[in-house]
């Protein structure tokens, strides 16, 4: 009779992930990203071939001289996600965190459809305008809400949601009520060590938890009605089977979308900055994975050179991109050796106002601008730009700023 398989469905896996608090102990993974396709696991071995002089033609044996890990994760971020993998990206010490502007507790419980509420303190709810604020952040009853400033009252303090807006949950008293936290990330000398976790199958197939790994590369990008999406590649030292599947825990949040973007472009918000239909930024960090002593896996990983690269995709406005590449300036007319820098800096902003990501690129050099062809189908022109971040001779202090404000209170 013949026997029935039992396939392993290939959506049947988890990626998962957490900063080690040193180098040789793996720790149970703490992220788990919804990974997209291309993402990826591969357990690289060096073997030698060992032929021996014993009267025979034969292969002796084989040995293995070398093992690794190394892999790719393709996901759409949240903003709690993001922070940890832009500073494992940026290395030690990147996330200069700043404490959030409120921070303090409903005065009295709330009921659902509550256009109003009291809090203890008033610190950074003085000024005018809005505020965004979260509730109960971290909990099942996490809720954020816009507000009115300032808050009115001797204490406790009342609070009115904005734009005749109400809760939509029911709060204790006690519950946190706070701002964004903020996260300023920027490039370090070296990275920490990461544990990764992979489960494909679950129990059926394999889970690899692989120790001491550090970020190779990353590429964030998205393009004109898509998500932001993040590619990150890494590297790791060594591999333990798990016997049991970590517990899965999603970010709740939402991921960011282009349609968020507002756009600078070489400290310009019109003109090209309002025809952006795509961009991507890479960042290499040229690991050095040749560190391999008395032991069959690396004995260390450790950051080498940064390169930094912006990709853009234009609706053609005007002929500075080419002018800036090819002839000395945005207004340049004739061929030159200089080559003119500029800058990119975006900033998303998800509905609630709460969740922001800003990526602050400061020197920029165009190294390539392609002449769109004519064609006869009468469409746009299109440009697409290539430009590298350079430190300017040392002025710029690093190649990279990423901002960050979400509900992680504390240092990525």
């Amino acid at each position: 009779m013949p026997v029935l398989l039992t396939p392993i469905r290939d959506d049947n896996a988890y990626y998962g992930v957490a900063k080690q608090s040193s180098g040789g102990t793996p720790v149970a993974p703490t992220v788990f990203p919804r990974w997209h396709d291309g993402s990826n696991i591969q357990l690289d071995a060096k073997m030698e071939d060992v032929w021996e002089g014993d009267g025979s033609r034969h292969l002796s044996r084989i040995i293995k001289n070398h093992q690794e890990v190394k892999g790719k994760l393709v996901f759409c971020t949240r903003p709690n996600e993001l922070g940890l993998f832009e500073v494992a990206a940026q290395g030690i010490g990147a996330d200069a965190y700043a404490a959030p502007a409120v921070n303090t507790t409903l005065s009295a419980a709330t009921t659902v459809g509550a256009t109003t509420f009291t809090v203890a303190a008033n610190a950074g709810l003085t000024g005018t305008g809005t505020v965004a604020l979260v509730l109960d952040a971290g909990l099942a009853t996490e809720e954020f809400v816009q507000c009115t400033l300032p808050a009115t009252g001797a204490g406790p303090y009342t609070l009115t949601v904005a734009s005749g807006g109400s809760l939509k949950l029911a709060h204790a008293s006690g519950a946190t009520v706070q701002a964004p936290a903020v996260h300023v990330i920027t490039d370090q000398t070296d990275g920490n060590y990461y544990t990764f976790e992979v489960s494909l199958g679950g129990t059926a197939g394999i889970i690899l938890r692989v120790r001491d790994c550090k970020v190779d590369g990353r590429k964030v990008s998205s393009k004109a009605g898509g998500l932001l999406m993040y590619e990150v590649d890494w590297h790791g030292i060594a591999t333990v089977v798990q016997a049991t599947p970590a517990t899965v825990t999603l970010d709740p949040h939402s991921p960011f979308l282009f349609t968020q973007g507002v756009w600078t472009l070489d400290g310009s918000t019109s003109g090209d900055a309002l025809a952006i239909e795509g961009f991507d930024i890479q960042q290499k960090n040229n690991l050095d994975v040749s560190i391999q002593t008395e032991q069959l896996v690396l004995a260390a990983i450790i950051f080498g050179n940064e390169t930094l690269d912006v990709g853009l995709t234009l609706v053609m406005q005007n002929a500075q991109r080419i002018a800036s590449t090819y002839f000395g300036g945005p207004t340049g007319t004739t061929d030159a050796q200089s080559v003119a820098s500029g800058s990119v800096q975006v900033v998303f902003t998800q509905p609630d106002g709460f969740h922001t990501v800003r990526y602050n690129v400061p020197s920029l050099v165009y190294t390539k601008t392609e002449p769109p062809a004519p064609k006869k189908d009468g469409k746009a022109f299109k440009l697409a730009v290539s430009a590298s971040s350079t430190s300017s001779m040392g002025t710029s202090p690093y190649l990279l700023q990423t901002t960050v404000q979400n509900t992680t209170y504390a240092a990525h």
